[in-house]
């Protein structure tokens, strides 16, 4: 797999036309995963066609559900687009942490707008820092990597069928409620 890193926040944040522009020019130039550490609270129309248009190019699209929790509900585009993989948090004994945003998930194992796909770990995780450091850090943001680096291991021939090895080896190790959660959805996805 070939990773490419595209840069769409600054110093003064994350705005909706520069992720739609990273979105589509990843999906220009082959990319197979688009994984977003970030959100916020309401849906860019920017950002949502941004999104058809990479799926649309067979691109799976990975992000964040946000640090909201724990209100259902609570999860963060552009996660909560049904379009896209939403992951939540998960701590070393896998309960979820109060933070981690929630989905409206009903336990059909049917993901709909505003549902958590995944939960994976998201707390005490070593990460890349601003000053060319590392930190331990925690959130969502932490999550997300962890399903798009399975999703690549996993890539078939297209974004569906990955998406459901993805559900399926996270239903091996459904986290709680049987169904998809609100904080775990399907469960966390393990590499066989």
């Amino acid at each position: 797999a070939k990773l490419m890193a595209i840069k769409v926040c600054g110093p003064a944040g994350c705005w909706a036309d520069d992720i739609a522009t990273g979105i589509e020019y990843a999906a220009d130039n082959s990319a197979n995963i688009i994984s977003m550490s970030l959100g916020g609270d309401t849906q860019s129309s920017l950002i949502k066609d941004a999104i058809d248009y990479a799926v649309n190019k067979g691109v799976l699209v990975v992000a964040a559900a946000g640090n909201d929790g724990p209100a259902d509900g609570s999860i963060d585009y552009p996660g909560a687009n049904v379009k896209v993989i939403a992951v939540g948090a998960i701590d070393s004994t896998e309960a979820v942490p109060h933070w981690s945003s929630r989905g409206v998930n009903d336990g059909d194992y049917i993901i709909e707008e505003k549902e958590v796909e995944f939960g994976t770990p998201g707390v005490n995780v070593e990460s890349t820092y601003n000053d060319g450091c590392y930190a331990v850090m925690q959130g969502t943001s932490m999550a997300t990597p962890h399903v798009a680096g399975l999703a690549a291991k996993l890539w078939d021939t297209n974004a569906t069928t990955t998406r459901t090895k993805l559900q399926e080896l996270a239903k091996l190790h459904d986290l709680h409620t049987e169904g998809d959660d609100t904080a775990t959805g399907f469960g966390l996805p393990i590499a066989p």
